[in-house]
């Protein structure tokens, strides 16, 4: 399911990042990795983290919006198809815990380390990239350029009991065409 709007909802400044394009090309607006190497999950489920944009900069020339909406635990829609170029994800944070939005590249399935977390060193090397974790009620934007394939979306914020969103069920797929 694809859902299309004209508009774009902002929530703060841009993160005044470079773009880099998968192939890690300065200058086009596809997401660049963002994973800390901690091997620990990215954020608290409750902290209510602020939100941090992603290439907003490039939002207004997008080629196709997507809004997804995150609840405690799943991505609405959780399958999206869309054709290539430059995509606003509008993620709407209708959840009680803190969410983000992460792409694996290629899809497949998060590696977890031994310890039983998501292995971020991995995920940095698989080239995966996210909109960091956000609290409750926020609207929050990332902006990128991407290619032809799929994606594994996700969200590896830990709960209080120590499972991850992912392993609750937070997670789906894109499939760019084009």
């Amino acid at each position: 399911m694809l859902v299309l709007s004209f508009f774009v909802v902002a929530c703060g400044s841009d993160d005044g990042g470079d773009v880099r394009d998968l192939n890690g090309d300065v200058g086009s607006a596809s997401g660049s990795a963002s994973a800390t190497g901690s091997g620990s999950p990215s954020a608290s489920g409750t902290a209510g983290a602020e939100c941090s944009p992603v290439n907003g900069d490039l939002a207004a020339g997008a080629d196709s919006q997507i809004e997804i909406q995150a609840t405690d635990y799943a991505f609405t829609p959780a399958e999206v198809e869309v054709e290539t170029g430059v995509i606003t994800f509008e993620i709407d944070n209708a959840g009680t815990e803190n969410h983000e939005l992460a792409f694996l590249p290629g899809g497949g399935q998060v590696p977890f380390t031994e310890e039983g977390h998501p292995d971020e060193d991995a995920l940095a090397a698989a080239g995966a990239f996210e909109l960091e974790a956000f609290g409750p009620g926020q609207n929050c934007n990332a902006t990128y350029e991407l290619g032809p394939g799929n994606y594994t979306i996700f969200c590896i914020v830990e709960t209080e009991d120590g499972d991850t969103h992912y392993e609750l069920g937070m997670r789906g797929s894109i499939t760019v065409t084009g």
